[in-house]
Parts: structure tokens; C-alpha cells; sequence
């Protein structure tokens, strides 16, 4: 018979406590969360009775429900505890708001909640010394955290079953939804796609020259300016009004002047610089980076991140890599720190640890006194266990290991070379620069950096003019937003937190109101639709991006024991209602009367992207609902190529190899539905996932042509 009782979430986390516990203890997991909201419909004081969510004034009754799933195992854990009487449970669900409530939902449903032997546990890794201090030092429940959660939940459900049917009927397109946080994020998207679209392109040129010394080394430099204004041929659009190049005309004139000048250099400047490290990874910097460098979705970085925290199985033992993946805070512990700069030392030698780097211990937003995320065991590096990890485990938690030691390192030294050139008859002034690495320090952990090759040149050496280049340029607007700019701008606007970001990108994509092509968010015709109905009526309530900061920060309160989660809620709820009905009366007016007729379907108009086809340089179409789904495998639905131009379509196979299958573009159909513009794609390249279609699609990047 054990003497205790412990609860976790997962068995790979009940694997790894058990050995460090040992066998006075029984750990037994719940498979995560076990209850949520029941689904029926909303109501006030004057409902009927068996609503999940009453609101009363300042006052919110839930009604609860276990999720089928979770009965089995919520029976299992009952009947341990009926049977075996246990001296002492021990809640350790992960240390954040969710892990809270988990630990909550638990000891309520198994009316564990007045019960003197129920503690709760906190660690923020797995490793022997952390769960050990944590059960030395057990505590309560922390019930802030847990109304933190509540009021979270039933701001989200409230938004989410709501909006849903009258913003259906509003756009005319089924089975959409908003959020408290995918309003706010969609719009953000929106608004940048508006300033896409909107702007101008202007017309500018460049100029650059290649010159060579009398031992025909080539030297190329960027025409700048003259000894008035050193970059008076620079043309910056967010400072300059006036365009010192504005066409062919002005640098065909240019490009004569400088045929007929004698080029002689007439300073080389050297300055060395430092580059600092990064500091560790929080949550948000952690999804960014894996976005960035390893074309990692938010989620599946949530979901690897969270196996490298709980565990990898390798046989008996279970080897728990990193801290905790939900944090805001960039903090390392000295203990750690201490371990870090020896193994610093040791492999890479003195010069490259100066001593401990203190980063700021958490963001204006935190939640919570968590760590970075970083490696357990500085120790473990990426190639000693990396045959015991998946192809993803290891990069991602290489990725977490590097940057780990590199804020520890030295800082990086490079040397920048500034070459200048006059010419004697009109007074040009070109430059070229140059970066050298002169000391790599946390760099030696970047295997990519690249050196530039400075020419061996003198002062008022002469060149000889080899060739002019007019480069012709235009003016371009802000780029459309990446899953990890995105992650980026809502951190700093204060809107979600370390927890939301993955589902808020993948619940904006669920509904269609964004894709993703070649990585960037578009909009799609159905997101406008929906920003469009909404913004009018919610503009200054969930969809706002103040409002939703300052009802984050108010979430922050409750969490902290600041405010009453029930007012909140009740307050939110009594504004949202009003507005909601302004919003059902737009969807009734869409079916009835003349306006059924009148009122367009956004999912069947068309988007054009910026991807060109490349026969005849049209824009491929991403044709409302019908777009092809990059995971999704084909689909089967017939549509003529007239309707849906971003599709695969059969063909007869020219060889073995051919998928028999081709991106239409927009132009030139025939009567049957078919298009000389065409390119030949393996089916891969939009239909598999992962390596596969990461080297499909560089070929589909070789094929289809970017505006530019």
C-alpha cells in the first residue's frame, strides 16, 4: 500500500516522477484537463434552469461537466483513493493558470477541495533537486490563479458561441467565429493588409559601380552622394520627400557623368563593434525564432517544446530536457548560470565567458516568477543525445540549447571597412563597406556567419571604371505579417500571453480569415467580411486592441488577487450583449426580403495573391473557400479552373514521374476548362507536410514568380 498520492497530467511525467519519488509514492495522471463548460445555451437571472453560465448581477454560476474522455481516468483515480486511502495527495499539474485549474477541476470533482492532506506542487523543471524542494515545500491551491482562469474561459466561450451564428448570417458564409483574442489578431492582419493595398508604388533608381586597382581586383561601390550631402543620391521613403533619382531619364545622365570620371579612393575607415547575445528564450521568442529558422509552426513548437519539458522516453529512465515552455520571463537561476560558465570554459576556453549575464527577469505582461526556457543540464548537448530524440525534438532543442550558452558568452567582435571614392570632375562621392569577424565569441556556436574579403587598397590609389549599373527600383509597403511577426506584434501590443499564442494562429486560420502562402498571413476575402461586420458594432469593445490589452491586464489583476473575476466578467458580458444584437440584426436583414438577393457571398470572390504565374506573369488566385489547404490533402470537389485557379487538376501524365497534376493561373482558358499556363508541381508540394514539402516547396519557389 502506498502511503501517498500523485497526480499529473501525463504518463510520461507519472513515469519520471515515479523514479525520483520512489515507491512510498503512486503517481497516477489525468490526461490533462478532465472538465470544461458545459454547451448548452447562455443565460441571466430569468432563464431557464440547467444554463452552464448564469449571470446575476455580479454574480456567474458555472456548471461544470468531465469531458468524455477524461471519465475513465477520473473513475480510476477515485477508486485508487476510495481503495488505498492514501496519507497525503499531491497535485502537480504544470505550474502556470491552466496548470492551476487543472489541480482545481481535480480536487473539486473528486471533493478533494476541504481536504487537509491535498497540496499542491510546483516545479518548473523535472529534474530530481526541483521535485524534491517542491514536495518539501507544498502548498494550497492558489485560487486567484484558478479565477484567473475562470474568467478567461468564460470571456472566450462567451465571444466564441455568440458571434458565431449572427456572424455567420452577417457575411453569409456558415460556421463562422471570432474570439476575444483571434478579433483583435485578425484585425491586426487586416489593417496591415488595407496598407498593403493602398499604397502607391514610386518609382526610384540606384546606382553602383565596378572599378578595378591595377591589379584588376574588382571593387564595387554604391554611388551616394557628393561633398555637400553624402547621401544625396540615397533615397530612404520614410524620411525623404523628394526622390534624387526618379527615372531612366535622371540615370542615364548620371551613368554618362560617371563614364567620363577618374575614380580615386580617398579614405578607408576601419571601426570595430560588438555584438551582444540574446537573451534566453521566453515563450513568445521561442515560437519566433522556430518560426523563423526552422519553419516550425507556433503549435507544433508548443507541442514538441511541452514533450522535451515532460519527457522522452528511452527505455526504464525518462530524460526531461527543458524548463517549463510558458513563460514571459528571460531569468536563469545562479545555480544554473555557475554551471553554464564552466561548461563555457571548458569546451570553448576563457576568452569566450566574461561572466555571468543578468538578463531582466521578466516582461511588463508576466504572469509568473518562471525561469527562461533553457536546457535542465547544460550538459546534455544536442549531439550527445541526439540519437535518442525525434528529427524535430533535436532541432528544437538544439535551437534552446544554443541560445542558452551563447547569453552566456563573450560578445562578438567584427571589424567594418568603409572604402570611399571621389571623382575629380563632378564631385561624386561612392562607398563600399566591408564586415570583417575579428573575434567570433558566442558566435562560434553559429556555424553560418559569413566574412566579407576587404581589398587590399591605398589612399589615393586610382580606379578604372569597369561597368555602370542602373538598378531600377520601386517603393514597397510593409511586408504582410509571418506566424512568428504576428506572435511578435501581439506581444507588444499586450494582447494574449505566453499560453495563447499557437491557438490564436491556428484559430484564425481554422476559419478561413487568413492562409498562409510562402509563410505569410493574407487575409482572405471571408476575414475582411468578418472584420468588416464587426468592427463597425465592436470597434471599441473585444476587437479593440486597447480594449483587449486593458482587459488583459485586468485578467493579470484577478490572477493576482486584484480584482473580482465575477465583476469583470459581469461588466464585460453587459456591454458585449447590447452589441451583440446590433450584430444579429444585420445577419436577419441578409434573409429577408430584397436584401437575400443583394448580399454577397465574400467566399466566392476573388483574391488575387502576389504570386505571378510563370508563363504569362498573371496573379495566381486564391478563390474564396476553394483555395488549396497546404495539409489537407486534395480535395474533391469539381470546379471549373474559371472558379478555382489555385487548385490541382489532373492531367494525362507526360512520364513515370509526372503527378499528372498543375497550379493554374487566371488567364487564357479553353472550353474545356484548361489553361496553357501551367506549371508542373510534384502533388507533394501543397499536399504533404514537414521535410517533404519544405523541398517541395524551394521548387515551387524556383517556379512560381514573386512580384517584386
Amino acid at each position: 500500500m502506498s502511503k501517498n498520492l500523485v497526480i499529473v497530467e501525463s504518463p510520461v511525467k507519472a513515469k519520471a516522477l515515479q523514479n525520483y519519488l520512489g515507491k512510498e509514492y503512486s503517481v497516477m495522471a489525468s490526461y490533462g484537463h478532465v472538465r470544461d463548460l458545459t454547451t448548452k445555451k447562455w443565460g441571466d437571472k430569468n432563464s431557464n434552469n440547467g444554463y452552464d453560465i448564469i449571470l446575476d448581477e455580479s454574480k456567474v454560476n458555472l456548471t461544470w461537466a468531465v469531458e468524455t474522455k477524461s471519465k475513465k481516468n477520473i473513475n480510476e483515480i477515485s477508486k485508487f483513493i476510495k481503495d488505498k486511502k492514501p496519507k497525503s495527495i499531491f497535485l502537480a499539474s504544470d505550474p502556470d493558470r491552466e496548470g492551476e485549474a487543472i489541480s482545481w477541476h481535480l480536487a473539486d470533482e473528486l471533493k478533494l477541495l476541504d481536504k487537509k492532506n491535498v497540496n499542491r506542487v510546483v516545479f518548473h523543471e523535472i529534474t530530481k533537486n526541483a521535485i524534491l524542494e517542491s514536495f518539501n515545500s507544498p502548498k494550497k491551491i492558489d485560487m486567484d490563479l484558478v479565477d484567473g482562469y475562470k474568467a478567461r474561459r468564460v470571456m472566450d466561450r462567451i465571444v466564441g458561441f455568440e458571434t458565431s451564428a449572427p456572424l455567420s448570417s452577417a457575411i453569409r458564409v456558415g460556421g463562422r467565429a471570432t474570439g476575444r483574442v483571434q478579433g483583435p489578431s485578425l484585425l491586426i492582419v487586416n489593417n496591415r493588409e488595407d496598407e498593403i493595398q493602398a499604397h502607391q508604388a514610386l518609382e526610384f533608381w540606384n546606382i553602383k559601380v565596378d572599378l578595378v586597382n591595377n591589379k584588376d581586383e574588382l571593387i564595387n561601390v554604391q554611388l551616394k552622394g557628393n561633398k555637400s550631402n553624402k547621401n544625396h543620391f540615397l533615397y530612404d521613403p520614410k524620411k525623404d520627400k523628394v526622390i534624387p533619382i526618379p527615372d531612366e531619364e535622371s540615370a542615364n545622365i548620371l551613368e554618362e557623368k560617371l563614364s567620363k570620371s577618374e575614380f580615386n579612393i580617398t579614405s578607408i575607415n576601419k571601426n570595430k563593434f560588438k555584438s551582444k547575445p540574446r537573451a534566453p528564450f521566453t515563450t513568445s521568442t521561442l515560437q519566433q525564432s522556430a518560426s523563423s529558422e526552422l519553419r516550425m509552426a507556433p503549435r507544433i513548437t508548443m507541442s514538441i517544446a511541452q514533450e522535451l519539458f515532460r519527457g522522452i522516453e528511452t527505455g526504464s529512465t525518462v530524460l526531461n530536457l527543458i524548463t517549463y515552455m510558458r513563460t514571459d520571463s528571460t531569468f536563469i537561476s545562479s545555480e544554473i548560470l555557475t554551471s553554464i560558465g564552466e561548461y563555457a570554459t571548458k569546451n570553448y576556453g576563457d576568452d569566450y565567458y566574461s561572466g555571468t549575464r543578468v538578463y531582466s527577469k521578466a516582461s511588463k505582461n508576466s504572469q509568473e516568477a518562471h525561469e527562461a526556457i533553457r536546457p535542465t543540464d547544460i550538459k546534455n548537448s544536442p549531439e550527445k543525445i541526439k540519437n535518442q530524440l525525434s528529427d524535430q525534438q533535436y532541432k528544437l532543442y538544439k535551437l534552446i540549447w544554443d541560445r542558452t550558452l551563447a547569453s552566456q558568452m563573450t560578445d562578438s567582435v567584427s571589424e567594418k571597412t568603409v572604402i570611399s571614392v571621389e571623382t575629380k570632375e563632378n564631385d561624386f562621392l561612392l562607398e563600399s563597406e566591408y564586415i570583417e569577424s575579428v573575434f567570433d565569441g558566442f558566435k562560434i556556436l553559429d556555424q553560418k556567419t559569413n566574412n566579407d574579403i576587404v581589398p587590399k587598397l591605398s589612399l589615393d590609389e586610382k580606379l578604372i571604371l569597369e561597368k555602370v549599373h542602373k538598378l531600377k527600383n520601386f517603393t514597397r509597403p510593409k511586408s504582410r505579417f509571418t506566424e512568428a511577426s504576428l506572435i511578435k506584434e501581439l506581444e507588444s501590443s499586450g494582447i494574449g500571453r505566453p499560453s495563447t499564442y499557437a491557438s490564436i494562429m491556428d484559430r484564425i486560420q481554422y476559419h478561413k480569415a487568413v492562409i498562409i502562402l510562402r509563410r505569410s498571413l493574407y487575409r482572405t476575402n471571408v476575414g475582411k467580411a468578418m472584420i468588416n461586420a464587426l468592427l463597425p458594432i465592436f470597434g471599441d469593445h473585444f476587437i479593440s486592441l486597447e480594449f483587449t490589452s486593458e482587459m488583459e491586464r485586468n485578467l493579470d489583476e484577478i490572477a493576482q488577487g486584484k480584482l473580482s473575476w465575477e465583476k469583470v466578467v459581469c461588466e464585460f458580458y453587459e456591454n458585449f450583449q447590447s452589441k451583440l444584437e446590433k450584430l444579429k440584426k444585420i445577419g436577419e436583414n441578409n434573409f429577408s426580403g430584397e436584401n437575400k438577393e443583394k448580399v454577397v457571398d465574400p467566399s466566392s470572390a476573388h483574391h488575387f495573391t502576389d504570386i505571378h504565374c510563370p508563363i504569362c506573369s498573371g496573379k495566381i488566385d486564391l478563390c474564396g473557400e476553394e483555395e488549396f489547404d497546404q495539409t489537407e490533402g486534395l480535395r474533391e470537389k469539381k470546379h471549373s479552373c474559371e472558379s478555382v485557379h489555385m487548385k490541382w487538376i489532373p492531367i494525362k501524365k507526360k512520364s513515370p514521374k509526372d503527378d499528372g497534376a498543375f497550379l493554374a493561373c487566371e488567364k487564357n482558358y479553353n472550353e474545356k476548362g484548361r489553361t496553357d499556363h501551367k506549371s508542373y508541381l510534384p502533388e507533394k508540394c501543397w499536399a504533404s507536410i514537414g521535410r517533404t514539402r519544405k523541398n517541395n516547396l524551394e521548387y515551387f519557389n524556383e517556379t512560381i514568380l514573386a512580384k517584386k
